[in-house]
């Protein structure tokens, strides 16, 4: 059989997630360049990535070996799998790889938080580390970009959750295509309660919805556009999430029960999430109150396997 030596090594990694207030699709031919433009808000709670391999230098010419956990249970996580083949497929020229890819999330999935985004830029951050491949994170945001609009789990989470802060997603496309800019704010709590889950790729893939979405998407951006504040942003997406008719009826009294109280709730997008600045007394009849402050920071390296 011959001499075998096998190593084993660690990256870890951070994304915040995001939450859509509002957006318009963009379609493309390119998958470079579709996506979304839209408002969202950056959250510092999101997910922390180990990615791992062992490099078996006897074996050199095998295919990889890949496994993924989301919350410590193994998952097929097709968007995440996209960013695993994609790396693992630059560095097997050198070794074959057996990749093990975990994350951990400090937010619900499939709730309109942008994590299906934030897992994939968090595992491309770190494997780029872990297999040496030098990418820029330009480089690293489009693999996890091309991952997200490739399985139509989302448009535009990973541009916003690579910078952090409140997004104004001006062009779509990820980090080098689309273009970006931010309202000043004050690093204010954010909190929500999560009444479902919603797969983002059922709305994607109907055209009358898709129409419904971009009329009332246009019509947010000029608002926002005219007046970026972070209270406009919210007084934008309420007017948004009514409008476009993607929310459900519980979002629905959950706004306007907020509303009665004098505060802007609106829903994340594409969710059954209700969110508002601070708290709100009105938020809490309607389930479990969950918090986060808003990230001034987007994803980047850790030294250890630790959630923010």
């Amino acid at each position: 059989m011959g001499n075998t030596r096998k190593t084993k090594s660690y990256s870890y990694s951070y994304s915040p997630s995001h939450i859509t207030g509002f957006f318009e699709i963009r379609d493309d031919r390119n998958p470079l360049y579709k996506g979304s433009v839209g408002g969202g808000i950056v959250l510092e709670k999101g997910c922390v990535t180990e990615a791992s391999l062992d490099n078996d230098f006897h074996q050199k010419g095998t295919k990889a070996e890949i496994e993924i956990k989301i919350n410590g249970v193994e998952e097929e996580a097709n968007t995440t799998k996209y960013v695993v083949d994609t790396l693992a497929g630059k560095y097997e020229h050198k070794h074959a790889v057996n990749v093990i890819v975990s994350t951990e999330f400090d937010v619900p999935i499939g709730a309109g938080l942008g994590a299906s985004g934030a897992g994939a830029l968090s595992t491309a951050l770190a494997l780029n580390r872990l297999l040496s491949l030098d990418m820029t994170v330009t480089e690293v945001a489009q693999i996890a970009h091309l991952a997200e609009v490739e399985n139509n789990t989302g448009l535009g989470d990973v541009i916003a959750e690579t910078y952090g802060g409140v997004v104004i997603r001006k062009k779509p496309g990820p980090p080098g295509v689309g273009i970006i800019d931010t309202i000043p704010h004050e690093q204010q709590k954010i909190s929500y309660v999560v009444f479902g889950t919603r797969a983002t790729r059922a709305v994607l893939v109907d055209d009358a919805m898709k129409r419904q979405i971009n009329n009332a998407g246009r019509e947010a951006m000029k608002e926002l556009v005219r007046k970026p504040s972070l209270d406009n942003f919210m007084r934008v997406s309420r007017k948004f999430s009514l409008h476009s008719e993607l929310i459900s009826d519980k979002c629905r009294d959950a706004i306007e029960a907020v509303e009665a109280e004098g505060s802007v709730a609106s829903a994340a997008m594409i969710g059954d999430t209700v969110f508002v600045i601070g708290d709100s007394e009105a938020l809490k009849e309607f389930g479990e109150v969950r918090e986060s402050r808003i990230s001034e920071v987007g994803a980047t390296f850790q030294n250890e396997r630790r959630n923010r």
